[in-house]
């Protein structure tokens, strides 16, 4: 009596368990759908899910699907990275080993999710490249290698070496920026020391900052003097923390209630509609489209980049940009890839571009990114690009520009500054503009021109 009352609480248990599976099994069936149309709420519902390999197996779906986008991958990897340590990411850690070649996207995404399973992954890719860094063909890929090694704050000294080796002027900006970024996570004193170089950089100085704020706590901004004389300070004893991006963002915003700064003038010829000027690599997409004959925007828009040429001519002639603008066609100042060196030569061409342009058409954003995407990004090595509108995109929705902008900057650490002319300033963070959210995402600054 005793055996069949427990063969049947047995056989109780299995068939729960069994409804369980299949319930999950169609929850897990329902996200991935949802993913595949952009429902990015849709995944939250993973958060509370058991990491187990049929979760896995969900995530790798989504991941590698086409169809998803950065965006959508970006958050996916929030999730994941919260997982504890289980079948899920064993799963995931089983399927990275053996796709080695996996595609962009599938990389951006192990990158992000501080797979310790996958650590010598990671760090075999830096160990394979052959040759100097700087003359890597797709520096993308090392470049994630080394953000995803940033997760590991206990990284030997020969992992941090090899990081800091990566900040050299002479490799690609990807590169540089992700190197910057990971060893923020790395607590080691070569890491503080390899990132004070690069504090006044102008491509990633203000990565180097945030990195040494993570590690540290410590503000002291571009003043190396004092990180040094604060590291001797500490001596063996660094009291590391492990603060992120959002933590800074927060610091920097303290820190502008305590000392207000004042607004930078209009008329700053070292500034575009008042954002400074901060490039070694820089690219202007502006809005030529016919709603800029309003107010007169497209004569003020030709002073603005007319003042920022003239004050260019005293900045190095290795500095690097290009122009494009988009309304009745997608235009570029300079032929072949579109980016020349800041000579005189290029200067007087692009005065003479910025005088003829003409306001015309409609507001074609996903055109005009794409064309950056694809044409002027992957050779162009740039860290800045200023995207100026004064209205909605009329070639595809909202949702699908700030996708490429996403792209972008996850892509190649570009951070896109963006000029919104004409809007109101929004009432609260759920009305934020597209052009406010494009900044947000991609690391820029967003500016409405009084």
């Amino acid at each position: 009596m005793r055996w069949c009352l427990s063969s049947c609480m047995a056989l109780v248990l299995a068939n729960a368990c069994l409804r369980a599976a299949d319930e999950t099994e169609e929850q897990l069936k329902t996200i991935v759908k949802a993913a595949r149309i952009g429902n990015q709420e849709a995944l939250t519902l993973l958060k509370d899910m058991p990491a187990a390999k049929l979760t896995g197996d969900a995530v790798l779906s989504i991941v590698g699907d086409k169809k998803v986008g950065t965006g959508m991958n970006l958050r996916l990897a929030e999730i994941v990275a919260a997982w504890p340590a289980g079948e899920g990411r064993k799963a995931l850690a089983d399927w990275l080993v053996k796709h080695s070649s996996c595609s962009d996207d599938e990389l951006m995404f192990f990158a992000g999710i501080g797979l310790l399973e996958a650590r010598t992954f990671f760090w075999n890719m830096l160990t394979q490249v052959k040759g100097p860094l700087s003359a890597l063909r797709d520096p993308e890929r090392v470049a994630l290698a080394a953000k995803a090694l940033g997760a590991f704050p206990d990284n030997p000294e020969i992992v941090v070496t090899r990081v800091a080796t990566m900040l050299d002027p002479a490799c690609a900006h990807v590169m540089r920026a992700c190197a910057a970024e990971a060893l923020g996570g790395m607590r080691n004193v070569k890491a503080v020391e390899a990132l004070l170089p690069q504090l006044g950089d102008d491509a990633i100085g203000d990565i180097a900052q945030c990195a040494l704020y993570r590690l540290t706590g410590q503000g002291f901004a571009t003043d190396v003097d004092k990180w040094k004389a604060w590291l001797v300070e500490q001596g063996a004893n660094i009291p590391w923390k492990k603060l992120t991006r959002t933590d800074y963002a927060n610091y920097l915003k303290t820190q502008k209630l305590l000392k207000p700064l004042d607004d930078p003038a209009m008329n700053n010829m070292g500034s575009f509609y008042g954002m400074e000027f901060k490039a070694k690599g820089a690219l202007f997409i502006l809005d030529v489209s016919g709603s800029m004959t309003q107010d007169d925007r497209i004569g003020r828009l030709k002073a603005q980049m007319g003042n920022l040429l003239t004050a260019m001519q005293n900045m190095p002639e290795k500095l690097r940009y290009g122009i494009i603008t988009f309304g009745e066609n997608i235009d570029s100042c300079f032929s072949a890839r579109g980016i020349e060196t800041n000579t005189e030569k290029n200067h007087k061409q692009a005065e003479r571009f910025i005088e003829r342009i003409q306001a015309d058409g409609g507001t074609p954003m996903c055109e005009a990114l794409t064309h950056a995407l694809t044409k002027m990004l992957p050779d162009g090595n740039l860290d800045a690009i200023y995207f100026l509108s004064d209205g909605a995109p009329s070639d595809g929705t909202p949702q699908y520009v700030l996708e490429l902008a996403t792209r972008i900057h996850t892509k190649f650490q570009t951070r896109i500054h963006t000029i919104s002319i004409g809007e109101e300033p929004a009432q609260n963070l759920d009305q934020l503009s597209l052009l406010n959210q494009i900044a947000n995402a991609c690391g820029g600054t967003f500016t409405i021109p009084p």
